[in-house]
């Protein structure tokens, strides 16, 4: 007999009294992309090659994993954007997101609802022989950052959380890794491994590569997880 598989649907909500830019720019970015990057900076908002999930999770604050590329060219195609809000003061964060949310509307006439459904996961649990983790450092210059090239991607993190560690893996993971550690508070570590399977390196697998450096693995699990699905949506027209 198949388990229940958890469904539930919303309609995905744009701010109950629309706010918008004053002014929007979007132009198609020229092939090849070398970079994608955005910004904020008073009034103005600009976002370099994004893609239109890049701008979904940016609008709705989401991970990667909750945004499936569907259609294919919302992951693809890049677009370099700008904007400015009315007025002569800086909006809050979250008044920059709904006016994204309206130029998504507006602009890609993206149309879309929220699902939570039970999907597969990874859960990022302490190996049998015990967690690796070293105390934070407190005169860390960085929290965390990370490194990547072909064959090898590089975590290395002054004081950071595992919380903050299973959404960077959920990037090479393949799906959502979610922290089942336990461990509270900062550490310290340093993660090397291959984040690929059909690229030579001198580097392990990433479970291979998380117990022996991190004490820590990687364990198949399914959870509820919220995603959205996109209904409706349209390359903008340049302007």
């Amino acid at each position: 007999m198949r388990g229940f598989v958890l469904f539930i649907t919303s309609v995905l909500v744009f701010a109950s009294e629309p706010v918008s830019f004053e002014a929007v720019s979007i132009k198609p970015h020229p092939e090849p992309v070398h970079v994608s990057r955005s910004s904020t900076s008073g009034t103005y908002a600009s976002w370099e090659a994004e893609t239109l999930r890049d701008l979904i999770t940016e609008a709705w604050n989401l991970k990667y994993y909750q945004v499936p590329n569907q259609p294919s060219w919302i992951a693809s195609a890049h677009f370099d954007i700008s904007a400015r809000a009315p007025g002569s003061t800086e909006p809050s964060k979250e008044v920059f997101r709904q006016m994204l949310q309206t130029m998504l509307a507006d602009r890609f006439h993206l149309r879309a609802h929220f699902e939570t459904k039970e999907i597969p996961v990874y859960a990022l649990v302490i190996a049998k022989s015990g967690h690796k983790l070293r105390s934070p450092e407190v005169n860390g210059q960085f929290p965390s950052y990370t490194a990547a090239q072909s064959g090898r991607i590089e975590i290395t993190a002054s004081h950071d959380t595992m919380l903050k560690l299973a959404v960077q893996l959920s990037n090479s993971a393949g799906r959502p890794v979610l922290d089942k550690t336990g461990l509270d508070g900062m550490f310290a570590f340093k993660l090397q491994f291959n984040p690929s399977a059909t690229t030579e390196s001198d580097l392990p697998s990433l479970p291979t590569a998380l117990e022996d450096q991190l004490g820590l693995r990687l364990e198949p699990q399914k959870a509820p997880i919220e995603t959205i699905v996109i209904d409706s949506a349209e390359r903008p027209t340049g302007n």
